[in-house]
């Protein structure tokens, strides 16, 4: 009698071979993910800047609100024009963080959520996006 053919035997070490290298190459971006989400730039950073930013609108100290702005920003609008921006969204009185996320990869732009409460008791929701010039500073269009 002759032995049994070792074709199935081969077919099990392709397919053993096949499937760690798919998992080889998985583990490449994955990890890489992993390294950057837990080892890469914190989003407290741009939270705390906007948090700090909201807290100068409430303490009327526009002045040191509007010197947290980007640069683009401060040469498009003064203090004067900046703090009617502010009274014409309502003043905040109190306020709650939300979430925060990086918007690129490098993690230079950052989006945070924040809710504000005006005078009147109105909760108005804030989406600031950060910028990381000097530190971190409010960009866009929100106040002018």
């Amino acid at each position: 009698m002759d032995p049994p053919p070792k074709a199935p035997r081969t077919a099990w070490i392709v397919a053993g071979a096949v499937i760690l290298g798919c998992l080889g190459a998985l583990a490449l971006p994955v990890g890489g993910f992993l390294l950057w989400m837990y080892g890469g730039p914190d989003v407290d950073e741009p939270r705390a800047a906007a948090d700090q930013f909201v807290g100068r609108l409430e303490s009327n100290d526009d002045a040191a609100a509007h010197a947290s702005l980007c640069r683009r920003v401060k040469e498009r609008i003064d203090v004067v024009a900046f703090t009617a921006a502010v009274e014409r969204l309502g003043r905040p009185v109190s306020h709650t963080m939300g979430r925060a996320a990086f918007l690129d990869e490098p993690g230079t732009s950052a989006g945070v959520t924040v809710e504000v409460t005006g005078r009147t008791g109105q909760i108005t929701t804030l989406e600031l996006y950060l910028e990381s010039e000097v530190g971190w500073q409010v960009c866009g269009k929100t106040f002018g």
